[in-house]
Order: structure tokens, then sequence, then C-alpha cells
């Protein structure tokens, strides 16, 4: 039996939304600031790469991007094409974010929470692979805000801005 992948599903603009929200209730959880925008764009294709899922295995909030990182060096692999293939996902995200209402842009071009009630009931009808999805964008919302900058969270990844 061959197993399907649903390209489409994990791409819908609903869930991603949810997953940047969550992202974004991690950073502001961590740091007490809203992320800057840019920030988005690498969480979301990290969180759902499938082939880069293991390497959340054995961390935690407390690891940190740069202890992630060298652990699991492959991340940095294509991980610019990574990010620019995903712009469109994550802008639909971020759109669709908006509109519902779940999340918004502040006039600093950082991303607030508008409405965290979404993320509490949403986790008792996720699958076990969704749940370790959210798991994995708040561990890198927690991650991200220990890194400081948006700069430094992008030259820890090898980057540009």
């Amino acid at each position: 039996m061959e197993i399907a992948h649903d390209i489409f599903a994990e791409t819908n603009p609903a869930y991603c939304a949810s997953l940047l929200a969550a992202f974004v209730r991690a950073y502001q959880a961590r740091s007490g600031l809203e992320p800057d925008i840019t920030l988005c764009y690498a969480a979301l294709p990290l969180a759902l790469s499938g082939d880069l899922a293991k390497t959340f295995g054995r961390t935690s909030r407390k690891t940190g991007l740069l202890e992630w990182l060298r652990r699991s060096p492959v991340i940095q692999i294509r991980l610019a094409d990574r990010v620019n293939e995903s712009l469109e996902i994550v802008t639909e995200a971020i759109r669709f974010g908006c509109f519902s209402n779940l999340i918004e842009i502040n006039i600093d071009g950082r991303v607030a929470l508008c409405s965290s009630h979404v993320l509490r009931h949403l986790n008792a009808h996720l699958s076990q692979e969704m749940q370790e999805i959210f798991d994995n964008i708040d561990r890198l919302g927690h991650w991200f805000a220990l890194a400081g900058s948006t700069r430094t969270v992008f030259n820890m990844m090898g980057l540009e801005l």
C-alpha cells in the first residue's frame, strides 16, 4: 500500500495561520515582544518541513536556536531555498490570519496575536503528527525570542535579510 502525502492540507492557509499564531504566542511568552514579520517566513517552513521533524527530537523550549543548529547541521542545507520556495504559503497564512482576526501586523511590522482562544481549543482535535508540528513551532518561537534580534536569528541560520 502506498501512503499519500497531502501537501494541500499542510499548506492550507487556515492551518498555517494557526501555526503562525502559535509561533507568535510562544515568541511573546518568552520575550514579551511581538516577532518581526520576517521571522514568520523562517519559522513556518522550518516547522512544516517533514524532513526536519527528527531534528526537533530531544529538544525543548530551553534548547536554543544555536544548539539546535549545532546538533543538526543538515537544517542549513538549502535553507535559503526552502524559505524562498515557501514565501507564497507564508504570505497566504499571514493574510488569512489577519482576515480572520487571529493575528495582526502592527505599524512596526511586528505580528501580534489577536485571539488565542482558537489555539486553546484546537489542540484537542489534532493528530499526533500535527501536535508535534505545533510543538516544534512553539519551540522555534521560544528559540527565536531567546536569540535576540531578527538579524541575529537570520545570521545564526546563515540567511540574509
